[in-house]
């Protein structure tokens, strides 16, 4: 029998019990099991590079844990952001040091072979998070709670290269690794007022601090929130759903039982190598 057919049973129980009736109801079972042999089709293609979380037909995404990788990483954030304007700091390389407490994760997004998208998790510690050199009084109330903090930045996308999918799974993965691995709480990000709407409308953010130049890129920002969770219950609701009737931006994440299977598959890999911060060993989910 097939090792998969079982992942099949568990994924199509898990798309039924997560997936509301209002979306689920109008999805077609032919549809529910065209996804299911696709993926299930996929898990078993042996030409998956190994060093991606994540593969798809037209990307893939890694841990940048090498240096040839932080260099790559690195143009594409000073490429976007001085053509947006922005000055830019090389970012330390935490990602390459093994061992624990590691605080920084950054992934990146990559089309044949190519750098095309990139986003880093930073993770609360003795420092605090960056957001706080702005807005240490508006994030102040989360720490008197206990909450468990992060930021996402560094976000650059080539947008002639990276589109809605390769973002939605790069966010998504941020979120796994923030969320899911490091049982963080709550999100902050600083981006440009011009860019808040997309983060507001699409993905369900809040501001909480208003605008101020941000020294790091001599450019205006402002501080926006989501709860971890609140981001979990959307991924649920919508990820991996594109159909008509879903206009969910959540629709460009994962399945949630792609999801599920790959934490799995990384808190396996931790447990094995014993590290804070997965690496680009972790064997690839390759999926649609």
């Amino acid at each position: 029998m097939d090792q998969n057919i079982p992942i099949a049973f568990r994924a199509l129980n898990a798309v039924r019990a997560a997936t509301p009736t209002s979306i689920l109801g109008r999805l077609p079972h032919r549809q529910i099991r065209t996804l299911l042999q696709r993926w299930v089709s996929n898990r078993k293609d042996p030409k998956v590079d190994e060093s991606y979380i994540v593969q798809k037909s037209d990307f893939g995404i890694r841990v940048a844990d090498m240096h040839a990788r932080i260099d790559r990483v690195e143009m594409l954030v000073t490429r976007m952001y001085r053509q947006r304007g922005y000055e830019t700091q090389v970012a330390p390389a935490e990602s390459e040091t093994e061992g624990t407490n590691l605080k920084r994760v950054t992934l990146e997004a990559c089309r044949n072979n190519r750098t095309v998208g990139t986003i880093t998790v930073g993770l609360d510690g003795p420092d605090g998070l960056n957001a706080e050199d702005l807005y240490a009084k508006e994030i102040a109330p989360f720490r008197e709670r206990s909450a468990r903090l992060c930021e996402f930045n560094r976000l650059a996308l080539d947008v002639e290269e990276c589109g809605k999918d390769a973002l939605g799974y790069l966010f998504h993965l941020a979120v796994i690794f923030a969320h899911r691995i490091h049982r963080a709480t709550d999100l902050f990000i600083e981006v440009n007022p011009r860019h808040a709407a997309f983060y507001r409308r699409k993905l369900g953010f809040s501001v909480i601090g208003g605008e101020k130049i941000c020294r790091r890129v001599n450019a205006p920002a402002i501080l926006l929130h989501q709860e971890l969770r609140s981001i979990s219950e959307q991924v649920v609701r919508h990820g991996g759903f594109k159909i008509r009737e879903n206009k969910s931006f959540y629709s460009f994440f994962m399945a949630p039982w792609e999801e599920k299977e790959l934490v799995e598959e990384v808190r396996a890999m931790l447990a094995q190598t014993k590290l804070a911060t997965p690496n680009g060993t972790v064997r690839a989910l390759k999926t649609g």
